[in-house]
């Protein structure tokens, strides 16, 4: 994801040596990465004391340590609130000060759902009970707590009724089916997992007038069809339930009671149920297992499925309705209940009130080896190593900041609580650097375009297990001589930092073949990581390496290696693409973007000047110039917020990305430009949105000016 650097740079070449003995369980490097070119943003001399500081750091991390965490913080289901999660946490905070950290747990309140009853029973053509949760395998402890299919904030409901099939659940789906004279109205709608996020298909469903919803892992997407399952491969077997929120979180996220503000206290003011925006338009909603879904869609009557309907189960699907009827029957329990984040802070030596924070999820719908164990113990490996670095004189320059969530899996909770309650101390983070999801063969980010250039350059430092090069070689073999970078949308915990805030924001995550076969199941376990996900534990260890690099550097830069140009480049296509999208859907240009264009433009012909300036200021070690380009480099996210919010949902602020109004996880570029123009019909809002953007695009290019 020090001191002054004067003093400590005699301790830490002498480190160097130290911490070599102290790293004999380390994977074995296949590289030498790295070398002595300077580093982007830190001058000749900061570049040599980086990069001492830089092996020492990255001798620590061991796939030792990673399955010795694996182990223990997997031992034990931890969906968030519950008592598996508390000593989850508690573990945690155990080992931050085992390794000469002080860790703090900040308790937050959050409405929240377990499941009390669930029932879902095959009514015709017979009666048959179905499944709602996996069959227990010899290893898994502690399995009266690993919950029953269950989807976080979904309405109790006790519904019965006729099945109708509805692909992917999403709008077009829908949209077609109504077309085919296919009503879903007063049924039950069955529905596959994938293309959209979850919380989509039931929102959907209910505008489409059914009263219930069945959402099931398809084997063409994650099952037998792609290989082996668990136990003998990593795919998802018959049994395996995709659990997972439907929280409406392209809308807002956090505590749906308390949005805009924090929920750090039992008293805190909230909003009814009924008002809350992330609660609304939903109806009662159950995960099961393909081998559950399977009587059900081969008992379907009525037309025949499109053909990019047809899933992997071996009979042709159809639509219904006919044939099949189900009673579902869903009692949850709404409470507000207490969730724990685990924060430790590393004061910066210069500038301790610029932060960088580092953070993952801990807690998961089972025991969530994968998702997402392997990110938060990266945070541990990575805390490790610099409490090892801490010990012999080492400090950052910035602020580091490492935290551990909880509630992700609900809504983001956690964080999105801490950044609401941080806010007035978020106007100074750096950046936020994200892990959702980091203990794989196949490496992935995602970022602002400003930050792009950060994460290339930490995956060249960082030998790439099973290769014999790096982790930015394996990227590129990986992706046909590219280096994707994706764009930040929805569904971790960077985004209420990113979207509501303007923290600059990465997330750097890696994964293994059949990863998405375990994804919120309880086959999620320490057996899978261990056979399939990644046995050696190499990965772990290689990921902790590349995400501490990335931090530490832009927590120890002299100019923050932030690059403006290509933002501003990228963004200037996105709105020529709106131009045209306007004239191919409406005929015609509707709202005028020229303006935006141009000032995208010069935004960045603006950052391509102080790039310059950085440049000679680094040549000439110029600390005072470096302070001013890096108050500039900090604001320059934030002056594309709007403060009055996205068209229909004010919570998101950021004018350049968003999740998806019908997607959920997948990036809606100029989302309130699309928003008001295509998704409400709203021309007038549109253009309102239109100044508002071309606006911060002046902002954004005057703060880059000398």
């Amino acid at each position: 994801m020090f001191r002054s650097r004067t003093p400590a740079l005699a301790a830490l070449s002498a480190a160097a040596v130290t911490l070599a003995a102290a790293a004999l369980d380390a994977a074995p490097a296949t590289a030498q990465p790295g070398g002595n070119d300077p580093i982007a943003g830190f001058t000749a001399q900061s570049s040599r004391w980086q990069r001492q500081y830089e092996k020492a750091f990255s001798a620590i991390p061991s796939p030792k340590e990673a399955r010795s965490l694996d182990a223990e913080l997997s031992s034990e289901p931890a969906v968030t609130t519950t008592t598996g999660d508390w000593h989850r946490v508690q573990r945690i905070v155990r080992r931050f000060r085992s390794y000469g950290l002080k860790p703090q747990v900040k308790t937050y309140y959050a409405y929240t759902s377990l499941p009390k009853k669930v029932s879902l029973q095959m009514t015709a053509p017979q009666r048959a009970a179905l499944p709602v949760k996996e069959k227990r395998r010899p290893w898994q402890q502690h399995w009266d707590e690993v919950i029953p299919a269950h989807n976080g904030l979904s309405p109790s409901g006790d519904v019965q009724g006729e099945v109708v099939y509805a692909n992917y659940g999403r709008p077009q789906d829908f949209e077609q089916l109504e077309k085919a004279g296919v009503s879903v109205k007063g049924k039950i709608a069955l529905v596959r997992y994938g293309a959209v996020f979850r919380g989509i298909k039931p929102r959907d469903a209910a505008r489409y007038g059914a009263k219930g919803v069945l959402i099931y892992s398809d084997p063409a997407d994650d099952g037998f069809t792609k290989g082996a399952v668990y136990p003998d491969g990593p795919w998802r077997a018959p049994d395996g339930i995709q659990r997972g929120s439907v929280a409406q979180i392209q809308l807002a996220s956090g505590d749906p009671l308390t949005p805009g503000w924090s929920d750090d206290s039992p008293n805190a003011r909230r909003l009814k149920p009924s008002e809350a925006p992330m609660l609304q338009g939903l109806v009662p909603t159950l995960p099961i297992s393909y081998g559950a879904a399977e009587p059900l869609l081969r008992s379907l009557t009525g037309a025949q499925a499109p053909k990019d309907w047809q899933g992997g189960l071996p009979f042709t699907y159809r639509v219904g309705p006919g044939g099949t009827k189900v009673h579902l029957d869903l009692k949850n329990t709404f409470q507000v209940r207490k969730l724990w984040d685990v924060t430790v802070t590393i004061p910066g030596s210069e500038h301790p009130d610029q932060e960088v924070v580092l953070g993952a999820h801990h807690d998961a719908w089972a025991y969530g080896s994968d998702d997402n164990l392997s990110g938060a113990e990266n945070v541990l490996q990575i805390g490790r190593a610099l409490g090892t670095l801490l010990k012999q004189g080492w400090r950052p320059k910035r602020t580091v900041v490492l935290a551990t969530w909880d509630g992700e899996e609900y809504g983001l909770f956690g964080s999105t609580e801490y950044a609401e309650q941080q806010a007035e101390r978020l106007r100074n983070a750096v950046a936020y650097v994200n892990m959702d999801g980091a203990g794989g063969s196949q490496f992935g980010a995602e970022a602002t375009p400003a930050l792009d250039q950060s994460v290339i350059d930490a995956a060249k430092e960082v030998a790439w297990p099973g290769t014999s090069g790096t982790a930015y070689d394996a990227w590129k073999a990986q992706n046909g001589g590219q280096t994707p970078i994706d764009r930040i949308g929805g569904g971790s915990d960077f985004q209420t930092f990113f979207q509501r805030y303007g923290v600059p924001a990465m997330n750097l995550g890696s994964s293994s073949t059949g990863s998405s076969g375990n994804y919120h199941c309880s086959c999620d376990d320490f057996y899978w990581m261990s056979h399939f996900g990644d046995p050696t534990w190499e990965y772990h260890a290689a990921m902790s390496r590349l995400v501490g690099i990335a931090t530490l550097r832009l927590a120890d830069a002299d100019v923050i290696a932030m690059r403006y140009s290509p933002y501003a480049a990228e963004t200037a296509q996105y709105l020529t693409a709106f131009a045209d999208q306007q004239r191919k859907r409406l005929g015609k240009v509707v709202v005028d973007v020229s303006r935006d264009i141009d000032q995208a433009k010069a935004w960045q012909k603006a950052a391509d000047a102080l790039q310059a300036r950085a440049q000679q200021a680094l040549g000439k070690g110029d600390t005072a110039e470096f302070r001013r380009l890096n108050a500039k480099l900090m604001q320059d996210e934030r002056d594309l917020l709007t403060q009055s919010g996205l068209p229909g949902r004010p919570w998101y602020r950021h004018q350049i990305y968003a999740p998806g109004m019908d997607t959920g996880y997948a990036t809606q570029r100029l989302p309130g430009l699309n928003d008001a123009l295509f998704l409400q019909n709203d021309p007038a809002t549109a253009k309102a949105y239109e100044a508002r953007l071309y606006a911060s695009l002046r902002a954004a290019t005057r703060t880059l000016a000398p």
